[in-house]
């Protein structure tokens, strides 16, 4: 009977995964989220919430055993904070100033010992040394991006919106929505300092707003989320130079309204790419990528709510979660490994304000 028991719980256990939500805290949210989510049912589990000002996006360390959240604010109290996690909760560590207002994201090495915040309303990136143990030790870098695009709403100044490790991690890669550039950076070890040493810049289509990316596993395909026309811009390498292929609009032919393209991702295998779109569209959409890189839209979807940000999916690839930042619900979806289709699974996590999950 102990025998069986005992199996019993390792099974559970084994079903069950953790899953973070990121929040904004002025309508009522706590701040961090902890869900185990079970990867056979698609059920998610509260735990517990941890209290931190707007962590708007989250990174896990390589290890799994530290959380990273920006505080996205706009004063002095913007800042990259650190939490231990045990397998039942989060424990805060750490934080440090970023020295730029709203932060919106932050990457995570899984070389270095390095993590990256892009700065939204500052224009800048600030880059982080961690301890061998995940935390935070300090910031070794503030680089300030200038200019602007065409859009005068949107594009009136910088606005560094996300850093992506290459896949090879010898480069970083950051998108600024505001001046339609994607500087690629490479990353400089001097025995145990490190820093980004700007190499290039890399022009996309203007009045797009570069937002979010993704890479084939290779790293001779690139596809960029722009955020304002919500379209993907396809970019392969040629030598050590990047030329656009081709932009495919995230939206159904013949759609009329506003846009806000918000999150973009790839399914492990590689062949299939995911995208939401907030504005009037509320919807995430699926591309099959073939075998020469580009995209074809096959489907798309609504997200069951207002305003979908960033969506993740579980490890094994069986679910698709999408926050919906305005109506307060996370749907969970069901994904078919060979067609790439999503299927509303009819569940809901009730939770306020999402706009990031990690799991």
């Amino acid at each position: 009977m102990l025998v069986v028991l005992g199996c019993l719980i390792q099974y559970t256990m084994a079903q069950e995964i953790p899953l973070f939500i990121g929040t904004y805290t002025h309508t009522g949210s706590q701040g961090i989220y902890l869900y185990m989510f079970d990867k056979k049912s698609g059920d998610a589990t509260m735990y517990s919430s941890t209290v931190s000002e707007h962590p708007s996006f989250l990174a896990r360390s390589p290890e799994g055993n530290i959380l990273y959240a920006v505080n996205e604010t706009a004063d002095s109290t913007a800042a990259l904070s650190s939490f231990t996690f045990d397998g039942d909760a989060l424990s805060f560590v750490d934080a440090i100033p970023t020295h730029g207002s709203y932060p919106c994201h932050v990457a995570v090495s899984k070389q270095h010992p390095i993590a990256i915040v892009s700065n939204y309303g500052g224009g800048s990136l600030t880059v982080y040394r961690l301890e061998e143990n995940g935390g935070l030790a300090e910031q070794i870098q503030h680089i300030q991006q200038e200019g602007s695009g065409p859009n005068k709403d949107r594009q009136e100044a910088s606005h560094v919106h996300s850093a992506f490790f290459s896949p090879d991690e010898k480069q970083v890669y950051v998108q600024n929505l505001g001046t339609d550039k994607i500087t690629i950076y490479r990353i400089d070890r001097q025995q145990d300092s490190y820093s980004l040493v700007e190499e290039t810049q890399l022009s996309t289509p203007p009045g797009g707003g570069p937002r979010h990316l993704v890479f084939d596993e290779q790293g001779n395909n690139m596809y960029v989320l722009l955020e304002m026309t919500a379209e993907i811009a396809h970019y392969k390498k040629d030598n050590e130079s990047w030329i656009l292929q081709h932009t495919i609009s995230i939206n159904d032919d013949g759609f009329q309204g506003d846009n806000g393209a918000a999150e973009i991702k790839r399914s492990t295998d590689g062949k299939f790419i995911y995208a939401t779109n907030r504005g009037d569209a509320n919807t995430i959409t699926l591309f099959a990528v073939d075998k020469s890189g580009n995209l074809e839209r096959r489907k798309v979807y609504p997200t069951k709510g207002e305003g979908p940000r960033n969506f993740n999916l579980t490890p094994d690839g069986y679910f698709l979660l999408v926050a919906n930042q305005k109506t307060n619900n996370i749907t969970v979806f069901e994904r078919n490994q060979e067609t790439g289709e999503l299927k509303d699974t009819r569940k809901q996590i009730e939770v306020s304000t999402p706009v990031c999950i990690v799991f």
